[in-house]
Formats: structure tokens, C-alpha cells, sequence
């Protein structure tokens, strides 16, 4: 449950042991958004005030999209706007100012994975700055809005993983699921597949302990699914994604796309013996981080 106060964003988030540290889930608006590198927070929707912004910047970017949809290529140009509220928030300009030219190309990647056949035309990302609490909590998605944690950011700003989690939830963004639309690890693992294994598939934050997680806790180890059900299939992202845009289950997209069950596939991806399964790299991946579990 989230409460807005004036002292910052009080999340009551639920906590418990993953095997490699902190993993927190998260509800948004308008399906689940969630936090990069396993770590997310239960958000029930609140309303928000847009009005009396103390400092925003936006710009616009114009771009062409250029996806190929179940055989028809397609291209269109958007325009798309980034706004930045800071919420009173300073130090943090250096900061947006790297990040604001990455967003319009992980937009368009982001897209391309997910099978989008058409455009958000003048579409505004807004990236709002709080304190969240609890204060291991880095950010979270709600609607067109990526909520970022302006302590966490400000202590972890030298970690390219403070960028690269924003893509997490633009991830997010574009999914843009009807509400009540899962289930919820499908969700978090296309999020992280889409930053894993398409944008950044050399990030070492992709790494968990087989032993202590599996694909029904969403994020890394879903995305290591996907991906090897991807590598064999190279629609079935595409496909599930559409049929939970649509509303539909997503895990019954997932075996209707594959022929196999969620554990049918855990179980191959396992057998392959993947890299990101490796309990002394993610040991090691979080210990490279100001705020690990």
C-alpha cells in the first residue's frame, strides 16, 4: 500500500529472503511495475497531484521507429516528451542530463522487443523524484510515470545500475496492461528479459541462485526463461506480451506460444546450464552496490 505525503512517497512494501537478498513486490495502476535487479514493492494505486511542479524540465525528441510486426515492416516517426519533476529535490540534474538522451533509444528497443506495430504519438515520460520508503527501494513504474527514489539515486549515482534500472521501467511503460492483467512474474520477468537480454545483455545484475529462486518470483530468473524460450522461439515474448495487452493470462499465452508449462520450461533452462545461474555472481553483483540486501 502506497500513501502520498507530503514528506515523501510511504510505501509498506513485504519483504522476504530470495537466497540473494531484498525482494519486494510491486502493484501499479495499471498492471505491475516493479524494480530492477529482483527487487520491487507492492504500490496500490493513489492518486497523484501533477499541479505545481517546482522544477521540470522537458524536452522533446523526435525519432523514427522502425519494428517489424509479424512480417510487415513499418515505420513512424514520434514524438515523444521526458519531463523531469524534482520535487524540490537538488543534485540530481547531472544525473537526468545522462539519462535523457539514453530514454528515446531504450523507447525504441523497448518497442521493437515487444512486438509494437504501431506508435504512442505524443506520448510524455515523466520521471518523478520522491523519497520512497522503505529507502531500499529504488523505483517503480505507475501509468506514463517512472517514480525514482531521489535518496537512493543521490547515494548510488557513480552505479551505472541507477541508469540501467530506468529501463526496467520503461519496460513497464510500454506494456501498459489492462488492470488486473498477470500474472504479475510474467510481468517482471519480460521487464527484466527486455533490460537483461535485449538492452544490456552483458549486465551482471541478471545473475541469481537457482537454488534460491525460480521463474514463479518473476525478474531475473523469468527473464532467463523467456530468453531461452525466446532463443528457440523467437515470438514468444511478442506473442505474450500481446495477448496480456489484450487482457488474456499471460501464462497461458506462455504455454500456448511453447507447447510446455512454466516449470516444463524452467526445467530446459536449467538443463542448459545458463551463466546468470550462479549464486556467487549475484553475491558478487550486489556487493557492488552502496544499498545490497
Amino acid at each position: 500500500m502506497a500513501e502520498w505525503l507530503r514528506s515523501g512517497l510511504q510505501i509498506r512494501a513485504r519483504r522476504f529472503d530470495s537466497g540473494s537478498g531484498l525482494q519486494v513486490g510491486a502493484t501499479r495502476r495499471n498492471g505491475i511495475g516493479g524494480l530492477g535487479g529482483n527487487q520491487a514493492m507492492k504500490l496500490q494505486h493513489a492518486s497523484t497531484n501533477w499541479q505545481g511542479m517546482d522544477r521540470r524540465s522537458v524536452f522533446a525528441a523526435g525519432f523514427a521507429l522502425l519494428l517489424a510486426g509479424r512480417g510487415q515492416a513499418w515505420a513512424q516517426t514520434c514524438r515523444v516528451d521526458i519531463a523531469v519533476d524534482y520535487h524540490g529535490w537538488a543534485g540530481l540534474d547531472g544525473w537526468t542530463e545522462e539519462l535523457k538522451p539514453k530514454l528515446t533509444g531504450w523507447w525504441r528497443t523497448i518497442n521493437q522487443a515487444l512486438g509494437a506495430t504501431s506508435c504512442n504519438a505524443d506520448k510524455t515520460l515523466r520521471l518523478e523524484f520522491y523519497a520512497i520508503k522503505p529507502a531500499g527501494i529504488a523505483a517503480a513504474a505507475r501509468g506514463d510515470s517512472v517514480l525514482i527514489n531521489a535518496p537512493y539515486v543521490l547515494a548510488n549515482r557513480d552505479n551505472s545500475d541507477m541508469l540501467r534500472m530506468i529501463a526496467h521501467e520503461l519496460v513497464h511503460v510500454a506494456q501498459g496492461y489492462p488492470k488486473g492483467t498477470g500474472p504479475a512474474w510474467l510481468t517482471e520477468g519480460i521487464a527484466d528479459y527486455v533490460r537483461y537480454y535485449v538492452l544490456f545483455p552483458s549486465d551482471a545484475g541478471r545473475a541469481f541462485d537457482p537454488s534460491r529462486e525460480n521463474w514463479s518470483e518473476g525478474y531475473s530468473p523469468a527473464a532467463g526463461l523467456l530468453a531461452w524460450a525466446q532463443a528457440k522461439q523467437p515470438d514468444v515474448v511478442t506473442k505474450v506480451n500481446a495477448a496480456m495487452r489484450r487482457g488474456e493470462a499471460g501464462d497461458a499465452a506462455l504455454t500456448a506460444a511453447t507447447g510446455m508449462t512454466p516449470d516444463a520450461l524452467w526445467n530446459g533452462y536449467l538443463a542448459s546450464h545458463p551463466g546468470a545461474a550462479s549464486a556467487a555472481k549475484r553475491r558478487a553483483y550486489w556487493d557492488s552496490l552502496k544499498h545490497a540486501p
